[in-house]
């Protein structure tokens, strides 16, 4: 209990870590979302040499800041981590807001 905090962060880390191992299974066992996915985005980020310059923590602090908006909190964590990687890829904000609106769509639903 004298630093409560760090388990609560741990355990984002631990959860992002492994969803991303299972990440590919993701379009495997619901094609119905792969356009909500962002599979493109992460070859971009690596076709440009932007990956290495992304952490654990980055990644973290981008689904908190995107989960910050109340709204996004019926969107599922894998989609606020392709919201991050798009945003992270340089999608114009236009796209993002788009995107947004397509999985808060999604998740309504």
């Amino acid at each position: 209990m004298e630093n409560p905090g760090v388990v609560y962060s741990d355990t984002k880390y631990k959860y992002l870590s492994g969803m991303l191992e299972r990440y590919g299974t993701v379009d495997e066992r619901f094609p119905e979302v792969e356009h909500l996915g962002c599979r493109m985005d992460i070859n971009r980020l690596l076709e440009d040499g932007k990956s290495d310059e992304l952490s654990l923590d980055d990644m973290v602090d981008a689904i908190d800041k995107f989960y910050n908006d109340r709204k996004n909190l019926v969107i599922p964590i894998v989609f606020a981590y392709c919201y991050s990687i798009k945003n992270f890829a340089g999608v114009s904000k236009e796209e993002l807001n788009s995107y947004q609106e397509r999985l808060l769509a999604f998740s309504n639903e």
